[in-house]
C-alpha cells in the first residue's frame, strides 16, 4: 500500500493522522487512522488521480449533514473489500488447475500436507509409464510425492526469487515401488495457503 504496513506496528495504523488537503481551492483539516489514509492513497495511485480528488468525490456524495471522514472509511473499506474478492477469483483452485492442465508436460499441484490438488492427463501417463499396470479411482489414490527439500524450504526459496522457477529433485511412490526424477517447482497463487506447482523436466 502507500505506506509500508510490513514494517508497521497496528499501533501505528490505528493511529490518528491530521492532513490538510486541498479541494476545489479549499484547504480542509482530516484526520483518519493511518490505515485508512493509505488505502485512499492506493485509491488514488490505481484510479490516477490525486488523494484531494478522492476526497472532494466523497464529499460530494454527501448527504446534507453527512460526515466525511465516515465516507472516506466507508470508500476504503469497500475498495479493500473489492480487492479482496479480486485476490480470490484469481487465486482459486479453479485457476491453478487450469495452469496445471494448460502444460504439455507433466505437471501437478501439491499443498503443504502433501496432498495432491491438481495434476494433467500427462502426468497420469508418466506415472503409468513408471508403475505399469498403475490403475487408481480417483487417479491420485494410493500415490505418494514429496520433493528432496523440505516443502517449506522450497516455498522460502521461491518466495525470496518471485517469478524464479526453483530446480528440485522429488520422489513418487507406489506402495514399495518408488521413482524419483526432477523439476521445476513455482509458487502458484492460491489464497490462504502455500502450493508448489511442479513441472516434471523429460
Amino acid at each position: 500500500m502507500g505506506d509500508d504496513q510490513s514494517t508497521t506496528s497496528i499501533e501505528d495504523l490505528s493511529a490518528l493522522r491530521f492532513r490538510v488537503v486541498t479541494v476545489g481551492g479549499q484547504r480542509r483539516g482530516i484526520k483518519l487512522e493511518t490505515i485508512f489514509w493509505s488505502v485512499l492513497s492506493d485509491l488514488a495511485a490505481v484510479r490516477r488521480v490525486k488523494l484531494a480528488d478522492i476526497v472532494a468525490e466523497c464529499e460530494q456524495t454527501l448527504d446534507e449533514g453527512g460526515n466525511l471522514t465516515a465516507r472516506l472509511r466507508y470508500v476504503a473499506a469497500k475498495y479493500l473489500r473489492e480487492q479482496l474478492a479480486d485476490a480470490r477469483e484469481r487465486s482459486s483452485l479453479s485457476v491453478v488447475t487450469g495452469q496445471v492442465h494448460a502444460c504439455p508436460s507433466p505437471a501437478f499441484a501439491l499443498a503443504a500436507n502433501r496432498r495432491i490438488l491438481a495434476f494433467n492427463p500427462a502426468f497420469l501417463t508418466f506415472v503409468q509409464s513408471r508403475f505399469l499396470g498403475f490403475q487408481a479411482s480417483p487417479p491420485a489414490q494410493g500415490l505418494r510425492l514429496a520433493f528432496d527439500v523440505q516443502f517449506a524450504e522450497l516455498v522460502g526459496r521461491l518466495k525470496a526469487s518471485p517469478g524464479e522457477p526453483q530446480s528440485a529433485g522429488f520422489t513418487i511412490g507406489i506402495n514399495e515401488h518408488v521413482t524419483r526424477g526432477r523439476l521445476n517447482a513455482a509458487l502458484a497463487s492460491l489464497l490462504g495457503q502455500d502450493v508448489i506447482l511442479g513441472f516434471i523436466l523429460a
